[in-house]
């Protein structure tokens, strides 16, 4: 009887580490910017858009690589509110209570200014607070370690008291 209670014990445990490991967010809960402006009114958080095209090779090493990162999904998914932003989608936006259109002569949608500042190239990697407002516009590729950093260097306040290069001199020691 008793070989019986210990396998028994063994399986139970098994499928409940296993139910455990699959529980977990296995990738980014990417949102469209409607979704989190009504999420906004519940639960403020930062907010992390990404904009891309689809035809951008760092993108797409990007999605492959830094957004399959078990930390960065686990991080992200508790602390921001992710947007996926195709730069060059022709549907109109709107954000903020304006609509936003694509620019043919621009070979983009105009909502994708409000997240690029001055760069002109994808991937563009945007953080905001809860307040909409843009705290900084990073372009280019970003492996996972380092998104990882820049990621907590926001969403854990950090900017409000330290320049970014204190941070990671810090956060590198």
């Amino acid at each position: 009887m008793n070989k019986i209670s210990v396998w028994l014990l063994t399986i139970i445990l098994s499928l409940a580490s296993h139910t455990l490991c699959y529980s977990q967010a296995t990738e980014i809960k990417w949102m469209s910017l409607s979704e989190v402006e009504t999420a906004m009114k519940k639960k403020p958080k930062k907010i992390f858009v990404d904009v891309y095209t689809d035809w951008c090779g760092w993108c797409k090493r990007l999605d492959a690589t830094s957004y399959k990162d078990a930390a960065v999904i686990k991080y992200i998914n508790e602390n921001f509110y992710s947007v996926k932003l195709d730069a060059e989608m022709k549907t109109p936006v709107t954000y903020r209570g304006k609509t936003y259109n694509y620019e043919a002569s621009l070979k983009k949608n105009a909502v994708a200014n409000q997240f690029m500042g001055a760069s002109g190239g994808y991937p563009t990697l945007t953080y905001l607070d809860e307040n909409f407002k843009v705290l900084t516009v990073n372009p280019g590729y970003v492996d996972g370690p380092a998104f990882l950093k820049t990621l907590k260097y926001y969403g854990d306040n950090y900017y409000l008291n330290m320049d970014v290069n204190k941070y990671l001199k810090e956060i590198s020691n």
